[in-house]
């Protein structure tokens, strides 16, 4: 499950290479200088998974999950119930991404009182070394055009699950777009080496002279 999700967030990423409209800047600066956690869980607590279970049958069925509809308030209700209560629900943080991405706003409806930036940063604070957060977290502001915050997020990632072809992936097309080719070619060796299928980032390279057999 972890492994599509991530992939689409490598497609959602490589469609990004250029900043997304969302109106004013969404920025970090917006967010509070401390979260509230009360009855949270964790979403990797292997004793958390039954509760977790319950919250997704719940606020995240297919209809929401594809931002068609919502199940027991709107998409963004929903959405937002369980990143509440699951702060670092991966599935939940992309689809609240991709909710931002379409509505073309960092606050849509019924996702208060954060924006969805300080939601997935959210996310980050609540479990530091959930390295997929940090992943979801890194995609939404490349895809902001906020090249340098996503590269810190990408490489905290990096950290957490090194080795991840998927992260290595990422990070190589970060590379590319700040033309630090270097590193780009380094981690797209890495990604490539773990067997990561998507050509785009070999692609990237080999447009802008820089790939090397």
């Amino acid at each position: 499950m972890i492994l599509n999700l991530v992939r689409l967030l490598v497609l959602a990423l490589a469609a990004g290479a250029t900043s997304t409209s969302l109106g004013a800047a969404p920025s970090l600066s917006d967010c509070p200088p401390t979260y509230e956690f009360v009855d949270t869980v964790d979403y990797l607590d292997p004793g958390a998974q039954s509760r977790i279970r319950g919250i997704e049958r719940n606020h995240l069925n297919s209809d929401v999950e594809s931002l068609t509809r919502g199940q027991s308030s709107g998409v963004g209700g929903d959405l937002r119930f369980i990143l509440n209560t699951i702060p670092n629900h991966h599935r939940a943080m992309y689809a609240m991404m991709r909710l931002a991405l379409r509505d073309k706003t960092d606050r849509p409806a019924e996702t208060q009182p954060y924006t969805v930036l300080c939601w997935l940063q959210r996310a980050t604070v609540y479990s530091p070394e959930d390295g997929q957060s940090y992943l979801v977290f890194g995609v939404y502001l490349a895809r902001l055009g906020q090249k340098q915050a996503a590269l810190e997020q990408m490489l905290q990632a990096d950290k957490l699950i090194p080795g991840d072809a998927n992260v290595a992936y990422n990070l190589g097309l970060i590379y590319v777009d700040l033309k630090d080719y270097e590193n780009a070619r380094e981690y797209a060796k890495r990604a490539y080496d773990g067997g990561f299928p998507l050509p785009g980032l070999r692609q990237k390279l080999v447009q802008a002279g820089q790939w090397r057999d």
